[in-house]
């Protein structure tokens, strides 16, 4: 189950580099990222990948996750922490984003006890699955 992950990981990078690649005589380059959530102890795996503006229709909440993410400079360490409640219980998720922001590459993976410490910490950014979330 690790290295679905990893590959993953390695793949989302490899686009950013191609992204890269795109001429700087390119109107404007695209702000993109991949993001996926693994339940650990689970196989279940969703990714999803937006571009900031633009594709943004697979993600339920990507113009506000377009936003957050603008809102640090690509910078998931820097995002706002949501006073939210949550319980102790220990279920981890890990939360994996790699892309391109502002013309430059940038990852983050992190894990968390629960998926409400996950969106406590993340807003929007991976409330693209239902399963984990409960945002009602």
């Amino acid at each position: 189950m690790m290295r679905l992950p990893l590959l993953i990981t390695s793949a989302a990078l490899g686009a950013g580099l191609v992204l890269t690649a795109i001429p700087a005589q390119a109107a404007a380059r695209p702000n993109g990222v991949f993001l996926a959530i693994s339940a650990n102890g689970n196989d279940t795996l969703k990714a999803v990948g937006i571009q900031c503006p633009g594709r943004i229709e697979q993600h339920p909440f990507g113009e506000a996750a377009c936003g957050a993410i603008d809102a640090v400079d690509g910078d998931f360490d820097r995002l706002p922490v949501s006073p939210r409640p949550c319980s102790k219980k220990r279920d981890p998720v890990t939360a994996t984003m790699n892309g391109l922001w502002r013309g430059r590459i940038i990852g983050w993976q992190k894990t968390f006890a629960n998926a409400c410490l996950l969106a406590a910490k993340t807003g929007p950014i991976f409330a693209f699955d239902r399963i984990l979330f409960d945002f009602s």
